[in-house]
């Protein structure tokens, strides 16, 4: 088990690292946020840590839900459902009681993440060394300054780590960017297109492009249905409902081809069966534009076909040039070029031997030892 080394009352101490991971989080759910939670602290294990997984609510085991390789150990505190703002109230003052209780028997490391705006920052209370995952940027509350004057941080892509560096002058020393991973098995999925196909029920000769994900308005959506009358592919989309598409979008969805949500197990069949993946982003929305770090990316990346991307800062931050064919954000003639472009070019595989090299060094194990690693250099 790695071992942490930190300063306590001018002494250096050295012990085996226990962590709690404080997450106001339901857990288990089939969102985003639910599968990096799982994802993250089954690497964490894989490496060696000793993890218990602290949140507010929810029922079932993380093992089954996940398809994980380790059981969790996880503690759901006892929080009162009165409305979001109060019991992310209640759940930040209990899971600093929680932590405090456990100091008196042991040392650990507290490692947060930020599910919103302001649950977290009371952990800067907590005892021992405290580091915390920041997937957005923050408002310079006076809660969260002291926070940030406190923690070590790890910021999901490079636009969220300099905006954090601005607002609450960081130094170098204090952050590290890790962008969200992909599984191990991702990147060694060998599947065919034509067996996935087949399982999928999908015609053996049709070509396609393939956008996977939840239908949110800051997503940028909309720029499907517009390329579809021009795209040379048709577009399927995983993730939602034509209905559901059309809510969000204003937009008819009758040139688009829905597969509805799937289950997380079906999505690796999607990917390989697909000829050309789409990751969007429109920056007509800060969060897409400048904060999100999509888990698919390097889903997408592991498999043997061409990804098109946004060209926005978010995504630029995390894919290198080489790795995908880009568009312009909301451009949709830049969209259809670049879908004929993956579909057609000559170097399609090219970049696709470089996403895959990029996926291998982006798996949650790996991400998991890098951000040990930060751990140790900071605590020294």
């Amino acid at each position: 088990m790695p071992e942490y080394a930190v300063h306590v009352r001018g002494r250096r101490e050295t012990y085996a690292m226990k962590m709690y991971y404080i997450a106001n989080a339901r857990m288990p759910n089939d969102k985003a946020h639910g599968i990096q939670l799982a994802k993250m602290c089954e690497a964490f294990i894989a490496s060696g840590v000793d993890v218990t997984l602290v949140v507010s609510r929810g029922s079932g085991n993380l093992k089954e839900f996940y398809d994980l390789t380790y059981d969790i150990p996880l503690v759901r505190l006892p929080v009162l459902q009165l409305g979001y703002r109060l019991a992310a109230l209640q759940f930040s003052i209990v899971s600093l009681i929680y932590v405090w209780i456990r100091s008196l028997y042991e040392k650990f490391v507290v490692y947060t993440i930020d599910m919103d705006s302001f649950s977290f920052a009371p952990l800067i209370w907590a005892p021992g060394p405290l580091f915390a995952e920041m997937h957005t940027c923050k408002k310079p509350l006076l809660f969260v300054r002291w926070f940030f004057n406190r923690a070590g941080i790890i910021a999901t892509n490079q636009p969220i780590a300099e905006g954090l560096v601005q607002t609450f002058r960081l130094s170098q020393k204090r952050i590290c960017i890790e962008p969200n991973g992909v599984d191990e098995s991702a990147v060694q999925n060998t599947l065919s297109q034509r067996e996935a196909r087949t399982k999928l029920g999908l015609p053996l000769d049709e070509s396609f492009a393939l956008y996977v994900g939840r239908f949110y308005e800051w997503k940028g959506l909309e720029i499907l249905a517009d390329a579809a009358l021009h795209s040379p592919l048709p577009i399927h989309i995983v993730g939602g409902t034509r209905g559901e598409y059309e809510r969000v979008t204003d937009r008819s969805g009758e040139t688009l081809h829905f597969a509805g949500i799937r289950p997380v197990s079906e999505v690796p069949l999607w990917l390989a069966a697909a000829d050309v993946l789409l990751v969007l982003g429109t920056m007509k929305a800060a969060y897409s534009s400048h904060q999100t770090s999509p888990m698919k990316i390097f889903e997408y990346l592991a498999t043997h076909h061409a990804t098109v991307a946004s060209r926005t800062p978010a995504l630029q931050s995390i894919m290198s040039e080489k790795t995908a064919f880009w568009y312009e954000p909301d451009n949709t003639a830049s969209l259809v070029q670049a879908i004929h472009e993956a579909y057609t070019s000559s170097n399609a595989e090219e970049r696709i031997q470089a996403g895959r090299a990029l996926a291998v060094e982006h798996t949650w194990r790996r991400r998991a030892e890098r951000i040990i690693a930060f751990i140790h250099a900071y605590g020294n």
